[in-house]
């Protein structure tokens, strides 16, 4: 993290997240600046004075920009569009001036963009794609299948795209648990929209909410625009994902995919376990038919993390038997292959299941 050291239109400190690597850097920073001040007035160009960064010179990336309005019925309108920003050398990052917004009292910019050194190439780094499955009250909010998020250790690419409401919940605040989402992640996110009525050259915009894997739309942010699905709602943004340090002996197994035998695998799979008290913390997906076991083998296991079973609620994700069951989980083979065995306790012939628990861990 850091904040700007100046600016050449008028605006406050500015403070940023920020994540580099290799070739690139991406920055979240969310503030408001005023297009009738003097200095915004005076600049051709907007931009922002930071202390050096990884790179000295970006490709051009997109943030967004928008304005508030209400109009004579009270109606929302919201307006906005996305504009070019690019880094121009390691202590200034630019975002180009739209004339759309000169007459608007004030503003709020997005940035939450990647920024990729110009002329420069570098190693690849492979995230893992997810699905996000939005889960609401009796499933009231309906989303497209792109509803995505590409996941790296310190950041993910974040897209949505918004279906529908039920109608007796279109007038109240919206709320989503997005399955699948990393819940490290914290970010006022704008929602685009191409429904508009009075600035035919802008889009509708608002801002959404994430926090701890949970989407919310208040209604006081949403205009009619969401009334309809031809208007094609949607966000895509880089967000920073806010990161715990390792400790030094933590004895923990955070793998996105562990594969098993044959087809068996476990996706998002994340085990931790504390000494005192024994506890284990684990979650994770699985999708074995025909089957009350599936045996999963990470690649390594902390030095001192023992062997060691423990029982967890699992949902159960697949059929109309018992949607929670009992189900076991048994860390062994410790050193060259390590295993872990879950088994149903329940009775079940599979285990098409998701796993968010914590239990008393017992040596074996």
């Amino acid at each position: 993290m850091f904040n700007s050291t100046g600016n050449n239109f008028g605006a406050g400190v500015i403070g940023f997240k920020d994540v580099r690597e290799d070739g690139y850097i991406v920055l979240n920073a969310k503030f408001s600046c005023s297009p009738v001040a003097e200095a915004y007035r005076a600049a051709t160009v907007l931009e922002i004075y930071v202390p050096e960064l990884n790179i000295s010179r970006s490709t051009e990336s997109a943030v967004v920009v928008r304005f508030k309005e209400t109009d004579s019925y009270g109606r929302l309108c919201d307006r906005g569009t996305f504009a070019k920003s690019w880094i121009k050398d390691n202590r200034t990052i630019c975002i180009e001036k739209l004339s759309a917004f000169d007459e608007f009292d004030e503003i709020i910019i997005y940035i939450q963009a990647l920024y990729c050194q110009l002329a420069q190439g570098s190693n690849a780094i492979k995230g893992t794609r997810r699905a996000i499955t939005a889960i609401s009250n009796g499933n009231y909010l309906s989303f497209d299948y792109d509803n995505i998020c590409v996941v790296f250790e310190r950041w993910i690419f974040f897209h949505m795209m918004f279906k529908s409401c039920a109608y007796k919940y279109q007038k109240l605040d919206w709320e989503a648990y997005f399955d699948g989402l990393p819940e490290d992640v914290t970010a006022d996110v704008p929602v685009i929209t191409n429904g508009n009525y009075n600035y035919q050259n802008l889009g509708g915009i608002t801002e959404s909410r994430i926090d701890e894997g949970y989407w919310s739309l208040p209604a006081s942010e949403r205009g009619s625009e969401f009334g309809s699905s031809s208007n094609d709602a949607f966000s895509f943004a880089y967000l920073i994902r806010d990161v715990v340090a390792d400790i030094v002996g933590r004895l923990r197994i955070e793998e996105a995919t562990i594969f098993g035998d044959g087809y068996v695998q476990m996706s998002e799979f994340d085990l931790e376990l504390s000494a005192a008290p024994a506890l284990a913390s684990v979650c994770g997906r699985t999708g074995q038919y025909g089957s009350t076991q599936c045996k999963v083998y990470p690649k390594a296991v902390p030095e001192r993390m023992p062997e060691f079973r423990a029982f967890f609620l699992a949902t159960n994700l697949s059929g109309n038997k018992l949607c929670i069951h009992l189900v076991s989980m048994k860390l062994s083979g410790l050193g060259s292959k390590p295993q872990i065995l879950f088994s149903a306790m329940s009775g079940e012939s599979k285990l098409v299941i998701a796993i968010k628990d914590t239990s008393v861990a017992v040596a074996v």
